[in-house]
């Protein structure tokens, strides 16, 4: 497109050539992936990948094992039982709160509505622990 003074739109031009550029390099990559050649590189590229993954997961299991840590399985399994007691406590206090409405009992918090008691006093103005 050109300008007032006789110039072409370097947009323009920028654009052309990025668009022939990307067909040109798609049209490349195209070719060299539909070959038996890179299929097979790709497979054993893959393979090599994932025994390498398995290994690497195996030698952090025993590591973390040594030192007594817990590994990623360990957490997801631990949730997995975390969320089972929540729900077992869930439909306990379900069950519950249908016998108390039987005996005619009034509705109970639930469990997180209770706080703790505070033990502890606030420090005095200066500073000492209040006795």
């Amino acid at each position: 497109m050109p300008e007032s003074d006789g110039r072409t739109d370097v947009v323009q031009l920028w654009r052309t050539w990025l668009t022939e550029t990307e067909r040109q390099w798609n049209g490349f990559f195209n070719d060299v992936m539909g070959t038996d050649a890179f299929a097979r590189f790709f497979g054993g590229y893959v393979e090599v990948y994932s025994n390498l993954q398995r290994v690497l997961n195996q030698n952090m299991e025993r590591y973390l094992a040594t030192i007594n840590l817990p590994t990623r399985t360990d957490i997801v399994e631990l949730g997995e039982r975390l969320r089972a007691v929540e729900e077992r406590v869930g439909s306990l206090e379900t069950a519950i709160g249908r016998l108390a409405e039987a005996v005619g009992e009034p509705e109970m918090a639930p469990v997180t509505q209770f706080r703790p008691r505070r033990t502890r006093r606030p420090r005095s103005p200066s500073g000492e622990s209040a006795k």
